[in-house]
Parts: C-alpha cells; structure tokens; sequence
C-alpha cells in the first residue's frame, strides 16, 4: 500500500482555524476583541506576516471585521449569507442552471416553510411580515423599495419557521431571484402587495393548506413573469429558459388566490 504525500497546512491557515475553533467551542463570541497584532505574534510564535494573512483569511470568510484607529484591530463578527450568495450565484451560473430549476427548489422548499411557519410564528414575526406589506401599500412605484420588500417578505417567512437551516436556505433562495431586476408597475406592486397578506393572512390563521396554495401560486405567478420579460432575462443570475407565456397571463395569475 502506498501513501500519497501530504502536503503542510499553511502557518496562516493554522492560525485562522485557531481562531475558528475558539469560536465554535465558546471561547471567543460575537463582539469579542481578539489580541492586539503584536500579542497574537507572541502568543502563536509566527511572523507579522503570517499573523496578517491568518487574520485577512478570517476576514475573507467573515468571522472578523478589522477596525481601523488607535483602538483598532480585529473583532470577532457573525458571517452573513451575502458571501454564500455570491457563491452560489458562481455555481449556479457554471452549471448552466435554469429559472425553472430555480423555481422548482423553490416549490419543494415552500410548503415546508409555511408549515413550520404556521406552527411556529409569533405575534411579533406577523407583524414584522405584515409591515413589508405596508411598505410596499404605501410606495407602489419605487421599484427598489418594492423588490426589497417583497423579498424580505419571503425571507421574513422563513425565518418566522425558527428553524436556522431553513431560514438560511430560504435567505439564499431569495438572494438568487432578487438578481432577476424586478420591473413592475405600481398596480402590479399593489397586487403583489395583495397576495402577499393573503398568505400571511392564512399563516396567522394557522391555515396550512391556505397559505401553502396561496404561496404556490404566487411562486409559478413569480417564475411566469421572470421568463417572459426580457429586462428580467438579459438581468438574469441563472441562465433562463425561453419565453412561454405573455407577461400579460402572468400578471393575471399572481392575482388569484
């Protein structure tokens, strides 16, 4: 039997796992002031230059933000999904993925959210959902604010699930679509509004069956639009399919309960 040769972990990988680690175990939170540059040195026994590169290696994957000044240095962070999402998007855009595959992990993902959702969701997860809603009742023809809410609408519902793994696979779900530029009026913003609280309305009821079919709906209603135009298209993060129904049908089915 023989052995391939092993290669040596880099010192500065060393250092960065060290750090994780003491994270990951409790020794170290978020907010946590790490050693000063020249106490790591001393403490861990390499180079400034290793030090810094472990330290830059942390910060690429988020687990530290350096702060700048005399009372600078570096300070332990919670890593969010937005460096996950550009990965995803890489991968996605390497493998040639479609909306349609988009939309249908979307499906299969939904009705376990709205599930744990019904079950789940407090009075304050409601109303921080419901206020999406009123933001975009209240500016119907700022398409920023709309595209922003109406995804923080669905991000809001999976983290209403309290279930961490689905909250962050919704999250990235919903970073993938967003790329897709919204491009809507006022009236279909108002109407996106409208299916929006028809959903929430059946996830405070604790109606299951409603809030799934309403939420279905809303997604081929979603997935229809963002194949039939072509701003969205030309916009795309996944390559997406050819057009297949007038935007038109579109509009109509994102209206229906």
């Amino acid at each position: 039997m023989k052995f391939e040769t092993l290669k040596p972990v880099k010192a500065a990988q060393l250092i960065a796992q060290r750090v994780r680690d003491a994270v990951l175990s409790g020794e170290l939170a978020v907010g946590d002031r790490l050693p000063t540059e020249k106490e790591l040195i001393k403490q861990l026994g390499y180079s400034r230059a290793v030090v810094r590169e472990g330290l830059r290696l942390l910060e690429s994957d988020g687990l530290i933000h350096l702060q700048a000044g005399r009372n600078g240095g570096a300070v332990i962070s919670s890593p969010n999904t937005e460096r996950l999402v550009s990965s995803l998007n890489t991968i996605l855009r390497l493998q040639s993925t479609t909306v349609a595959e988009v939309h249908e992990a979307q499906r299969l993902i939904e009705p376990l959210v709205i599930q744990l959702a019904c079950d789940r969701a407090t009075v304050e997860d409601i109303a921080a959902v419901r206020r999406t809603i009123e933001l975009i009742e209240e500016n119907p023809g700022d398409k920023d604010l709309v595209l922003e809410q109406s995804n923080r609408f669905h991000t809001l519902l999976g983290e209403a699930a309290h279930n961490n793994v689905m909250a962050i696979i919704t999250t990235l779900m919903r970073e993938v679509v967003i790329q897709m530029a919204y491009s809507g009026d006022a009236a279909e913003a108002l109407t996106i509004a409208r299916i929006h609280r028809r959903i929430l309305d059946a996830v405070e009821a604790r109606d299951v069956k409603a809030a799934t079919r309403r939420a279905l709906r809303h997604l081929d209603a979603t997935e229809c639009v963002m194949t039939t135009r072509e701003p969205a298209v030309a916009d795309a993060t996944v390559v997406p399919l050819g057009r297949r129904k007038a935007a038109s049908t579109a509009r109509v089915a994102v209206a229906k309960d």
